[in-house]
């Protein structure tokens, strides 16, 4: 069986994962590939005007397999921890893949739920590995193997290395011996990781001699810390992971700046904006760069804002900078 995969939204966090499972039991698979401007339109005529840009994205992803797979493999997440929930878009993602392929093709969709206990987990998986084999021991020796790949990927992300690197263990870190600014880029996997959306941020932060730090490279028990400062609980899963990290960047002097990449309309990331913006202000933290985006983000526009804040964080760390600025004038 020919099985797709869609790059896009929890790709960037668990293709790994996924990937290495389904491969283990014997399935083909079909990855949609990285993003690409023909991918975003389609999905952008197939998506509700009021979805935010990754839901759009993840559109054109399914949309690129049609007729390619036999079926395709989307999950629903529920819950990945105890008293949490994920985004509602990420509850509704299999209907929207439905609706998207028009069920021309079947959609594989288990349900993760940690709030029913680990048990119910354990047979959604099982059930999953009974659709490519009948061996309980090949279905268990593929889930341990594939949970080892998704732990190296995930270390390798909180070792420095970006997504595509992370894949491919490859050596290509976004922290590098000699650079003087440090800015945090902040924000879900899929805002930070896609290439094509982000116009590849990354990268250009590295040519222009800046170091990366990504939420994965934020010590857990440093974002734990600053979560149980908040007066109020945060119930998504992945907000809480955005909202520690940026905090703990901003209270432990972790960067030099922050960028927080959101994506338009997300409800919840904006109700995490706010709430930073205002810690970070309490804090007497670091400069913070809000930067929403979509699929009318102009790269005129968007590197001119990048450009701006990294020359505005080198000023304000070289005081001998800002004095032969000051005498130019």
């Amino acid at each position: 069986m020919k099985v797709g995969i869609p790059g896009g939204l929890l790709y960037y966090r668990y293709g790994k994962l996924w990937t290495s499972f389904l491969e283990a039991l014997g399935a083909e698979v079909v990855e949609s590939g990285e993003t690409t401007r023909s991918i975003l339109s389609s999905g952008v005529s197939k998506a509700e005007n009021e979805s935010c840009l990754p839901v759009k994205v993840f559109y054109g992803h399914v949309l690129a397999l049609r007729g390619k797979v036999d079926a395709i493999f989307v999950p629903r997440l529920v819950s990945v921890k105890r008293g949490t929930h994920t985004c509602p878009k990420m509850l509704g993602l299999p209907d929207l893949a439905r609706a998207a392929v028009e069920d021309e093709i079947p959609v594989i969709a288990p349900t993760i739920n940690f709030q029913e206990g680990m048990w119910a987990n354990y047979r959604a998986v099982y059930s999953l590995g009974r659709l490519f084999a009948r061996n309980p021991f090949r279905i268990l020796r593929a889930g341990m193997e594939a949970w080892r790949e998704h732990r190296l990927y995930l270390e390798r992300l909180t070792l420095g290395l970006d997504h595509r690197s992370a894949l491919k263990g490859e050596a290509v870190d976004l922290l590098c011996e000699g650079r003087e600014l440090r800015i945090g880029v902040i924000g879900h996997h899929y805002n930070v990781y896609d290439t094509f959306t982000t116009m590849s941020l990354l990268d250009r932060l590295g040519y222009m001699g800046v170091d990366v730090v990504t939420a994965d490279m934020v010590p857990e028990k440093l974002k734990e810390r600053e979560l149980k400062r908040l007066p109020k609980e945060i119930y998504w899963s992945y907000e809480r992971e955005v909202a520690g990290a940026i905090l703990a960047c901003s209270r432990y002097r972790l960067v030099d700046g922050i960028i927080f990449m959101i994506s338009f309309p997300c409800g919840p990331d904006s109700i995490i904006r706010v709430l930073c913006e205002q810690e970070n202000r309490r804090l007497g933290g670091v400069p913070m760069l809000s930067l929403v985006i979509d699929e009318h983000t102009g790269e005129g526009g968007f590197l001119t804002r990048i450009e701006a804040f990294v020359d505005m964080l080198r000023r304000r760390k070289d005081p001998a900078l800002r004095a032969r600025e000051a005498v130019a004038v």
